[in-house]
């Protein structure tokens, strides 16, 4: 019996010097994404390799997204996040990822979504907005927005483009990136990861605007309103280098009459496009197709 637990004590020693997230009692945060939820609020901290991390938020009552990248240290029971100007501390056990309150978060397993049809996926990174929409014919479209904070001396606008992607299980890949998925909340893709941010419940059916984009004209934090669906849309607006806020709901067309439906009734409008400049006004912000068609060259 004294030479089991000899060496037991001599186990537990051993194990309990590492500093780098993967040896130790206590366990590994390395490659792994956790959940936790307060209320109407949502958060998963994603571990990327030895250093790199991020930490999405969603709030479903406001849809506010935030997304923070940085990286990470271990120290025993510390683990420390660094993720644009916040920080972040966590507490790890034998068993447990916990926050600063104590609360546990849950360990997600990668998972594959249902459908990528008509989705967008977007994210804050080093100022720049990224989004990704999923065509059905297998095609995503891709926009980003320089510097939305316009800092001085650094280029702002958009840029688009199209490519193949593909998704085998919870593996994911297109021509710029390899990730995996955790179903519809997000994908983890090399150094950061990227929430869902709109899943479209029908994709049945036809409609002139299903499929485009519509740019917010501003000089400000950029936006745009995307019909996912032929019955569906998002509104995307940037509120700061780390948060944008998202809009749902659904929509009808006639003739030159474009009707807004939300679940807040206040944000039900009716609208006119103006199809010969290809303008429409919605919640007093004004979207363009002219400034989308003269972003990719049209």
């Amino acid at each position: 019996m004294k030479q089991i637990l000899l060496t037991l004590s001599l186990l537990l020693l051993a194990v309990s010097c590492g500093k780098n997230g993967t040896d130790g009692l206590y366990i590994s945060v390395q490659d792994s994404c956790w959940e936790i939820t307060a209320n109407d609020q949502v958060g998963w901290p994603c571990y990327i390799g030895r250093e790199k991390v991020s930490v999405l938020m969603y709030s479903s009552s406001t849809g506010y997204f935030q997304t923070l990248n940085g990286t990470y240290t271990v120290d025993g029971h510390r683990v420390d996040v660094t993720a644009d100007d916040n920080a972040i501390r966590m507490v790890r056990t034998f068993s447990h990822l916990k926050n600063s309150s104590n609360k546990n978060y849950t360990r997600l397993s990668p998972e594959a979504p249902a459908s990528m049809s008509g989705s967008l996926w977007a994210n804050l990174k080093d100022n720049d907005l990224h989004f990704s929409y999923y065509r059905e014919d297998g095609t995503l479209l891709t926009g980003t927005y320089a510097n939305v904070i316009h800092k001085e001396g650094i280029a702002s606008g958009w840029s688009f483009g199209t490519e193949e992607y593909s998704v085998t299980g919870n593996q994911y890949s297109d021509a710029s990136h390899k990730g995996v998925l955790y179903g519809s909340k997000f994908m983890v893709l090399e150094d950061y990861a990227v929430p869902c941010v709109s899943i479209p419940e029908r994709m049945e059916g036809t409609s002139s605007l299903k499929g485009t984009l519509w740019l917010l004209n501003s000089t400000a934090y950029p936006g745009f309103i995307l019909f996912t669906s032929a019955t569906e849309f998002v509104r995307v607006l940037v509120a700061s280098g780390v948060y944008f806020q998202t809009l749902k709901g659904t929509y009808s067309l006639k003739g030159n009459s474009l009707e807004f439906k939300t679940d807040s009734e206040e944000l039900n409008k009716t609208c006119t496009i103006n199809r010969e400049e290809g303008k429409f006004t919605y919640l007093d912000r004004t979207y363009s197709w002219e400034n989308m068609a003269l972003a990719l060259g049209q």
